[in-house]
């Protein structure tokens, strides 16, 4: 058994996040290779990570019901996860995919951050 944990968040840097609610990624990485839906920011959803790639439907509503936990993320196949059909299939290009939209949504974090007032912490 591993110990389990949840790291806090700052309530100020969690109303940033809401903002990032509406923000455009990307659903294909070529004309041919393409998520099911396209993607979208998600706020007020626990994620989690884990060292193994969770493809079982089963189990993945044990965390959400257990400890309201909506992704386990596994690297860069984390993406593919989040619509956890049963028939979708891991298509190896999809993977790159991931880390552009972790990238976008990151960089508009940071941006909300810096444009934040200072003296308004919580």
């Amino acid at each position: 058994m591993e110990e389990v944990f949840w790291l806090p968040v700052k309530p100020k840097w969690l109303r940033l996040a809401s903002q990032l609610v509406d923000l455009k990624l990307l659903r294909c990485v070529n004309e041919t290779d393409c998520l099911p839906e396209t993607p979208k920011v998600v706020h007020g959803l626990r994620g989690s990570t884990a060292d193994i790639f969770l493809d079982n439907a089963t189990y993945r509503k044990f965390l959400f019901n257990e400890f309201n936990v909506s992704t386990v993320d596994e690297e860069r196949s984390a993406i593919l996860m989040v619509g956890g059909g049963e028939k979708l299939k891991i298509a190896s290009g999809l993977s790159s995919l991931a880390a552009v939209n972790a990238l976008s949504v990151a960089v508009e974090f940071i941006g909300l951050i810096g444009l934040a007032d200072p003296t308004q912490d919580h």
